[in-house]
């Protein structure tokens, strides 16, 4: 009789946060208010995938080994010949371009025109993902240990950071001091330099996430665009004029949707 008492404390422990959370999430979207935001500015884009913006309003995209770094002033294309499926391209300072192609463990390192300026690759690791740190290093996770690491372009070395991590990271962005994840639960943390890990709270379900490090983030769910500060567990729809959207990016206050052949920006003021 004490175990089954004890069994059923534990579940009825365990369900009571789930029921917090959902109800959390119900009540925010429910009273959550939708904004009109006007576009600012539209760029043409015939490109297969928009990956990326940096500070200064350049955006990057792909067409196969090709990347594209665009304006409406300028542009330089970049041709990859290590022969593997590019992963992913983070920009996010303008000075590094940060390439990453996953089934060849390789990262290149492009400068503001697109021009190569350091690979790295090692036995020692096999990288899920990276993202900028500074100018000279960037986070990792190594997928053999399932720790996250930093690497010092400069000192050619790395170090870990954190214990093993216990749940699957599904969506990671950076800054210059620090590094942040959602993981399966949809638990937004942070690590910094030192590992010192802090969790920031929950995030509401999504499809697609965009987020800068800043107290606001843009999501997509069935469709919608959302913005949610994670500070306030505040929640607004957004309504834009682009109905097929195929990728979007957030960063310093301005929104960058990418449809078939065009990226327009919002700017969005919380």
């Amino acid at each position: 009789m004490k175990k089954l008492h004890f069994k059923l404390v534990f579940l009825f422990s365990s369900i009571i946060p789930m029921f917090k959370y959902f109800f959390l999430l119900v009540s925010c979207l429910l009273s959550a208010q939708t904004i009109t935001v006007t576009p600012i500015a539209s760029i043409q884009a015939p490109y297969e995938v928009f990956w990326s913006m940096d500070a200064l309003n350049f955006f990057y995209c792909s067409n196969q080994n090709d990347i594209h770094k665009i304006s409406q002033e300028k542009k330089w294309v970049y041709t990859s010949n290590l022969g593997g499926k590019l992963t992913d391209i983070d920009a996010f300072n303008g000075l590094n371009i940060f390439l990453f192609y996953k089934n060849t463990n390789t990262v290149v390192v492009l400068d503001t025109q697109l021009n190569p300026i350091q690979t790295v690759t090692s036995n020692d690791w096999l990288l899920d993902w990276i993202k900028p740190a500074s100018q000279s290093e960037f986070w990792f996770f190594d997928s053999l240990t399932q720790k996250i690491g930093l690497y010092n372009l400069n000192k050619k070395a790395f170090r870990f950071l954190s214990n093993a991590m216990q749940q699957k990271i599904k969506y990671t962005c950076s800054d210059y001091n620090k590094l942040y994840w959602i993981n399966e639960e949809n638990e937004l943390n942070s690590i910094d330099k030192f590992g010192s890990i802090k969790y920031l709270g929950k995030v509401p379900f999504f499809d697609q996430i965009s987020f800068d490090g800043s107290a606001n983030l843009i999501y997509s769910r069935e469709g919608v665009l959302y913005s949610f500060n994670w500070k306030e567990s505040k929640i607004e729809a957004l309504s834009v004029q682009e109905k097929r959207i195929k990728n979007f990016c957030f960063k310093e206050g301005i929104l960058a949707i990418f449809t078939e052949n065009q990226i327009t920006n919002y700017q969005l003021k919380f």
